[in-house]
């Protein structure tokens, strides 16, 4: 038997608001199930809509769009879109929201004044994107397509191409934004656009099973990439990354507990993540916040947790450091289904966990205590 550690984690002290993941159940969008929609937050409220479904063969594209109200965790069906669209392209500024290209436009846009309830067209975009997920830096819009990419200035009412990427993006890629630059992920390929001088830089190679068909969204100066399709649409995944632009490296974090899916729609509000539809072969309206925000530590708990060596032929190694081992700390395995596998009680500080000879396949691993989840990860086991 061979065991390869997929994740090997520093120590995170999280809040989780249900046992090994950050994620809550919210009301479910105001629509129909639905993929390929859009998703932005102005201000403290979220936005989603348009979309389509195509599981009968007869292709039904939607103008609908709602307004998401955390405070209250209700959904209220806002001014339809001009046209029925999907595949649209959509960014936010503080006060407005912008949608355009997609399946029944070429470059139109159009803007949202979320205070009017009002749609207005705006400059015709300088390329015709679709498929893609924009994104917004300083009150600016960007979208993109091929390697191609447009800004748009709301204050003039002016696209202007930018420097073209050294990649080309391909279709259902995605993107975040912090607050000074954008990043795009197609692929394994993951670059970061910076507007404050034009400029384009390579970052980590992504490391997941999503090939394309993700959402992504930003919050607190990281990035975090969920679900997607893995090589063809028929196999999807419900995996969780988190990007770190000051160490630039990518992070498991967790199995999104919902429905794997493609084509989800994805984005941010006062420091949480928000999360819905897509389809795996049924189209689906449930919408999931993410808040992963690590709890206060003293000198006392910060320490590291490893497991190796990788990869590893007969037995798993863990050392983890002595605040550990207060409060019934334990380690347990879990199927991709959710299902719990075994459980060891971790009461070393280096210990072996041997004769796992009856698991096999792709697992995910919670080190735990009494008080909280302390960190997960992924194993294979062969």
């Amino acid at each position: 038997m061979r065991i390869y550690i997929l994740h090997i984690a520093t120590l995170l002290l999280l809040n989780f608001t249900t046992f090994g993941t950050p994620w809550i159940k919210k009301a479910n969008f105001g629509g129909v199930g639905r993929h390929r929609a859009v998703g932005i937050a102005i201000a403290n409220k979220g936005y989603m809509g348009l979309g389509h479904v195509n599981g009968t063969g007869v292709d039904i594209s939607y103008k609908d769009w709602w307004q998401y109200d955390p405070a209250s965790d209700t959904w209220t069906q806002k001014a339809n879109y001009p046209v029925n669209n999907h595949g649209a392209v959509s960014f936010a500024t503080s006060t407005r929201g912008y949608v355009g290209g997609g399946s029944a436009l070429s470059n139109e846009f159009y803007e949202y004044n979320p205070i009017t309830n009002t749609w207005s067209p705006i400059a015709p975009c300088l390329i015709s994107p679709g498929d893609t997920q924009g994104f917004s830096v300083n009150e600016k819009g960007y979208v993109y397509q091929t390697n191609q990419l447009a800004e748009y200035d709301p204050n003039n009412n002016i696209w202007t191409m930018k420097t073209p990427a050294p990649v080309s993006f391909g279709s259902w890629s995605c993107s975040f934004s912090n607050n000074s630059s954008g990043f795009i992920k197609s692929g394994t390929n993951f670059y970061e656009y910076k507007p404050a001088n034009d400029s384009w830089m390579q970052r980590a190679t992504f490391p997941g099973l999503m090939s394309n068909g993700s959402s992504a969204f930003g919050r607190d100066g990281k990035g975090y990439v969920t679900c997607g399709y893995v090589g063809g649409l028929s196999i999807v995944t419900n995996e969780v990354w988190e990007f770190d632009p000051g160490s630039n490296e990518w992070k498991y974090i967790c199995e999104f507990p919902g429905t794997s899916r493609r084509f989800p729609v994805a984005f941010s509000i006062n420091g949480k993540g928000y999360f819905g539809t897509g389809t795996n072969g049924i189209n689906l309206n449930d919408f999931w916040s993410f808040d992963f925000d690590p709890l206060e530590t003293n000198e006392n708990s910060e320490f590291s947790i490893y497991t190796y060596p990788n990869p590893v032929t007969s037995e798993l190694i863990i050392k983890t450091g002595a605040p550990l081992l207060s409060n019934n700390c334990k380690l347990t395995l879990f199927n991709l289904s959710g299902e719990k596998i075994s459980e060891f009680d971790l009461n070393e500080e280096t210990q072996t966990i041997e004769n796992l000879e009856y698991i096999n396949g792709i697992h995910i691993y919670t080190i735990h205590n009494d008080e909280r989840i302390i960190t997960t990860g992924k194993i294979l086991f062969e």
